[in-house]
């Protein structure tokens, strides 16, 4: 199976190496009338999706993107339910430490969501736990801990590719994990590669009625998390905002606290915020093979999110914490929904959290859906404008 390319943040720092190689092409196909095949360039237009991002203030951009579409081993359960499902996937990662592993994220963990099989993940365990700590007994994930055994081995009788996508994201995750630790701990004298790592956020659209997903009526989300990027979706009856997303991983908060409080500690810098060990404001991510045996973790939080007739959606966005460290969720969706097209909305969107004095790279991806342009109401439209009208107050101190 191979993958479609639509589109990605490019950057020109080294690469790291990858095992498998698929061709891609840059189009979406889509059915047009008499059952024909379209080729949709969705890399040529704003009018679907609409990317944007800027290194800000900061000496350089560690942000990136991707934009594809994705082919998958249809799982049983899959086939029973639409055979021809095509998929698009959009990713957006926020490296710290430098790029490294959020463009090899952007560049290759769909390849990896496509090739994943069970028979990788005893190599992936066996790896992860050689940083002992956390990982000296790493709990095998819900989703996979029946079908291997504790060294996870696939148990007889196993078909190793009949995979759930939630069970394919749990193990590229974790594969790619693996991946970038390799090369940092073995390839790299600096000291400082140590602490590269990226958070990651997907989001996979699996149609049920056969539609491409702009014209789509039914058809899930599926979101792959980890880390602080965030996803959210703007529900066209209400047009309210909606977290796809689980919440961000810091290690303030109560879930992540208690899955690390035996491995480390958290101290607060002068701007208030948590860091785990002194050091990271995330308490999940890519990399960071210092922070490993303490407990950073790319085990993801995935979430299916249905879409329906009785709750239609209008758009979605994926944005890096450069964005909601100045705007809130609501803000975001308000914005977004001001703008004809994606393009011109997401370049918007990262020119507000610039004039909001944003002091990290903002990135935006905006990916139209059915009800894009629907009168909503404007919730934040008073709130946006004081704002934006008083940018002589830090961004930090305007919350």
């Amino acid at each position: 199976m191979g993958w479609i390319r639509l589109g990605h943040n490019v950057c020109t720092k080294r690469q790291l190496s990858i095992t498998r190689q698929l061709n891609y092409k840059n189009y979406y196909l889509t059915k047009g009338v008499h059952d024909s095949l379209l080729r949709i360039n969705l890399d040529k237009t704003n009018q679907l999706v609409g990317t944007c991002t800027t290194r800000g203030t900061r000496t350089s951009n560690e942000d990136n993107y991707s934009v594809v579409s994705l082919e998958l081993p249809s799982s049983k359960s899959l086939l029973e339910m639409n055979k021809d499902a095509n998929r698009a996937y959009f990713g957006i990662f926020d490296g710290h430490g430098g790029s490294v592993v959020s463009e090899w994220l952007s560049k290759h963990l769909h390849e990896r969501i496509e090739n994943i099989s069970l028979d990788d993940f005893h190599s992936t365990l066996a790896y992860l736990r050689s940083y002992r700590g956390y990982f000296k007994r790493f709990p095998i994930p819900g989703l996979i801990r029946d079908f291997v055994d504790d060294q996870g081995n696939p148990k007889p009788g196993v078909d190793v590719n009949d995979l759930t996508v939630e069970q394919r994201l749990t193990l590229a995750f974790l594969s790619a994990d693996t991946s970038c630790l390799k090369q940092l701990r073995g390839g790299f004298d600096d000291a400082h590669e140590d602490n590269e790592g990226s958070t990651g956020s997907i989001a996979i659209f699996e149609p049920i009625d056969k539609r491409s997903f702009w014209e789509s009526d039914e058809y899930d989300i599926i979101i792959g998390h980890v880390g602080d990027t965030r996803i959210l979706l703007c529900d066209s009856a209400t047009g309210e905002a909606v977290q796809l997303t689980t919440g961000d991983h810091h290690p303030g908060n109560p879930i992540e606290s208690t899955r690390l409080n035996k491995y480390g500690f958290v101290t607060t810098d002068s701007f208030g915020d948590d860091r785990w060990m002194g050091m990271l404001a995330t308490s999940r991510a890519f990399g960071d093979a210092k922070l490993k045996r303490y407990g950073i973790s790319a085990e993801p939080d995935i979430v299916r999110h249905k879409i329906r007739v009785s709750n239609p959606a209008a758009f979605i966005v994926l944005v890096t914490d450069g964005i909601t460290s100045v705007m809130s969720d609501q803000e975001i969706v308000d914005f977004v929904k001001q703008h004809k097209d994606p393009g011109m909305s997401a370049k918007k969107l990262v020119d507000a959290a610039d004039q909001l004095q944003s002091d990290d790279n903002t990135t935006a991806v905006v990916v139209r859906l059915k009800d894009w342009g629907k009168r909503m109401q404007d919730y934040t439209k008073e709130l946006r404008a004081y704002r934006l009208e008083n940018t002589t107050m830090s961004s930090r101190q305007s919350w």
